[in-house]
């Protein structure tokens, strides 16, 4: 299908094609903006008073605008094209509605900041952006349980968060679109020592504008790629610039248990790590194959007791629903692998196939999308049963089923940092490849986002360059 936008709707195109590509994921850009309508293309056009969305000589949809508040255009806008889709072409309604971003909560924070009540909320997640009601309810549970997290403008002022990128795996997983390198011992050995520079500076200025680091996770690829010896410089220069008797949670990622060994566990512990991820995505040995994963289903049982008994007693674990070739028994017998170690954060993705990733829709993935809703359902109804709750959720574009990757605390130990990075009340600041900083204004919680290069190379070339730009930042200089 090609798609003509009149002239008064182009500047709207980019929430057009995300609200379009909710049904047809594999729509292209090229495509949104060709050239002028002709029989049986989609047309849209907006002007002061209504906005039509149909095929030329066909049925369409109108949507009246109540009135001109930019917002309230683009928000009519989604609806006449959705409607256009589902009651006219007959598409199955997504259970998102209109909602195309990537953080629905941050709507739901608005509401409760108005002093909405429970019932009001939901009435207008469904009656303005279409939600279905179990959506509706679980943003209303996620946010209720997120609100003593968040901070308020002073307290915002003061703390802030740090991320730290490690982007190197032992193998690339096929479906990952992260900045993640498979190289050798010097190239790490290398950017170990731009990054530490990097920290140190970072660290410094810090302590110059009187900030306290609330939290620290360090991420990537997957830090624990990392030797013993550059463990433990990264840990010694992340305590020496970033990490204090305020530092309520620091969190490390363990992801493949073939990175990991009681040594370099008990480094992190005695580090004051006290949260560490051990990543299994899946219990079936045949899809960690396919995936590229170079463990076993018993390496990630080993290596997790491993863990509690070295002292962890805040541990997570990723899985991924959507995987080739996976399905509704698949994901009841990983939860049921999963369920016997009792991980006190359970982090679940719907498979988001980018087009830097190998693994691509079109080959391995076709078909899930119909049982991607029943594997979500069992997986909540699961954590239900098992004590879990819902703590932080974010979207991705071409996330399978239309779905949301979705975070589960048990016993009340949520991840902080997610809830600050995901919500953007807090000032994060981003050392390493590819690493994204986000600088909080608190007097009206605007945003500006900056971030450092994603190529290994630009990033050891401009080091100077990109510290001072953060010092500068943090510092208030620029």
């Amino acid at each position: 299908m090609n798609i003509t936008l009149t002239q008064d709707s182009r500047k709207y195109a980019r929430i057009i094609f995300d609200v379009i590509r909710v049904f047809l994921p594999q729509l292209r850009w090229q495509q949104l903006i060709g050239e002028e309508a002709a029989e049986n293309i989609l047309f849209i056009t907006v002007d002061n008073s209504e906005i039509v969305v149909g095929l030329c000589d066909g049925p369409c949809i109108v949507e009246d605008l109540e009135n001109s508040d930019e917002n309230e255009v683009k928000r009519t806008i989604k609806l006449a094209v959705y409607r256009f889709f589902t009651e006219i072409l007959m598409y199955k309604a997504s259970p998102w509605g209109i909602l195309t971003g990537i953080r629905p909560t941050k709507i739901v924070h608005r509401f409760w900041e108005q002093d909405f009540t429970k019932e009001k909320i939901i009435e207008l997640l469904q009656g303005r952006y279409l939600l279905a009601s179990e959506k509706a309810e679980k943003l209303i549970q996620i946010t209720q349980l997120q609100r003593k997290y968040l901070l308020d403008a002073e307290a915002a002022k003061k703390l802030v968060s740090i991320y730290i990128s490690i982007p190197f795996c032992p193998t690339r997983c096929s479906y990952c679109s992260f900045p993640a390198f498979s190289t050798g011992p010097k190239e790490l050995e290398n950017y170990l020592q731009y990054l530490l520079k990097e920290i140190k500076a970072v660290g410094e200025a810090i302590n110059r504008s009187d900030n306290i680091v609330q939290t620290i996770y360090v991420g990537g690829g997957t830090p624990t790629t990392l030797n013993l010896k550059q463990l433990r410089l990264l840990l010694n220069g992340i305590k020496e610039s970033f990490f204090s008797k305020a530092t309520i949670e620091y969190t490390f990622e363990a992801g493949r248990p073939d990175t990991i060994d009681e040594e370099k566990l008990a480094l992190l512990l005695s580090y004051q790590v006290n949260r560490i991820s051990i990543n299994p995505q899946t219990m079936w040995a045949k899809t960690l194959q396919k995936i590229g994963r170079n463990h076993s289903p018993q390496d990630i049982l080993e290596k997790f007791k491993m863990a509690r008994n070295i002292g962890f007693k805040n541990i997570n674990m990723d899985l991924i629903i959507g995987l080739p070739n996976e399905g509704v028994e698949n994901i009841k017998y990983t939860l049921g692998e999963i369920g016997k170690l009792k991980p006190e954060n359970l982090t679940l993705h719907a498979l988001a196939i980018k087009r830097t990733a190998k693994l691509q829709r079109k080959t391995e993935t076709d078909g899930l999308d119909n049982q991607v809703e029943e594997m979500f359902a069992f997986t909540e109804d699961w954590c239900k049963d098992n004590g879990y709750l819902p703590y932080y959720l974010y979207r991705q574009k071409q996330i399978t089923g239309n779905q949301e990757n979705i975070g589960y605390s048990l016993g009340g130990q949520p991840c902080i940092y997610n809830i600050q990075m995901i919500e953007e009340r807090q000032t994060i600041w981003g050392l390493g490849v590819g690493a994204g900083t986000k600088i909080v204004d608190t007097r009206d919680w605007t945003l500006k986002n900056t971030y450092n290069p994603k190529d290994l190379i630009i990033y050891c070339q401009r080091i100077d360059e990109i510290i001072k730009t953060k010092v500068d930042k943090i510092l208030g200089l620029g």
